[in-house]
């Protein structure tokens, strides 16, 4: 994903990254990684592959195969209508045991 990192954000450019996609509602940075950037006058675009962690987003009768891809469209949804953050390839990856 692409995530646009204020000037002016506290700390440095991964807790300003992590900072800006914990804004969207039901979305937690569990890792994130920085893959590159592009300053900018007054801000970074910081390229990024982050882990979340969402809430669940199905029920409990839900199909798990339609719901794999409902959690999947979700999170793409709500990142790309996050403000400075344009997601270019969601994933769903279970937790370790």
């Amino acid at each position: 994903m692409t995530v646009r990192v204020s000037q002016a954000a506290a700390g440095d450019l991964v807790a300003g990254a992590r900072a800006q996609i914990e804004r969207i509602d039901g979305l937690r940075v569990e890792e994130i990684e920085i893959a590159g950037l592009r300053p900018g006058l007054n801000d970074t675009t910081v390229e990024a592959v982050a882990t979340l962690a969402v809430g669940d987003e199905t029920g409990p009768d839900a199909d798990p195969d339609a719901a794999e891809e409902l959690v999947v469209d979700r999170v793409r949804e709500r990142l790309a209508d996050g403000f400075g953050v344009d997601p270019e390839r969601v994933e769903r990856v279970d937790p370790p045991d």
